[in-house]
């Protein structure tokens, strides 16, 4: 059996967390719990008013020895991790930084299918999910650097 290649090992450890939902009121999920504990201790542990988009991709490239951007809970701060590539380039398991009113969400790509572009993440829906996003949205396409 082939090694499986970066990028398949991203996907496949953030599929390992679909259906992971927050939960209504100040009791966290346990689950996204543990994902906060790689986020600085004064950002609000409450999942239901956070977003914690980037707390999830950063939780996979933890887990998945990828690493992550300086303060990789924003999901801005994934433009400065890997290497550009174009969307039309992108393959699953890549990273991809949306505008959303408000700030940014950060997901790895699935596929895209016309003038959509679905994404494995967290806090889509509340919960961990592949959803739909715009094109127009896209503020960037990373992929794992490998060295050379």
């Amino acid at each position: 059996m082939p090694t499986p290649t970066v990028n398949q090992r991203i996907y496949a450890e953030g599929l390992k967390y679909i259906g992971v939902k927050e939960w209504p009121g100040p009791k966290t999920n346990p689950q996204i719990a543990e994902m906060f504990r790689l986020a600085p201790d004064w950002l609000d542990q409450d999942d239901s008013k956070t977003a914690w988009c980037g707390i999830f991709r950063g939780t996979v490239g933890h887990l998945t020895a990828t690493g992550v951007p300086a303060e990789h809970y924003r999901a801005a701060n994934w433009l400065n991790w890997g290497e550009p590539v174009k969307l039309d380039d992108a393959r699953q398991g890549d990273t991809v930084v949306f505008s959303r009113t408000g700030g940014n969400h950060v997901a790895i790509f699935d596929r895209l299918e016309g003038d959509k572009v679905w994404v494995l993440g967290g806090n889509q829906g509340n919960a961990v999910s592949i959803a739909p996003y715009a094109r127009s949205l896209v503020r960037g396409v990373r992929r794992f650097k490998e060295s050379k």
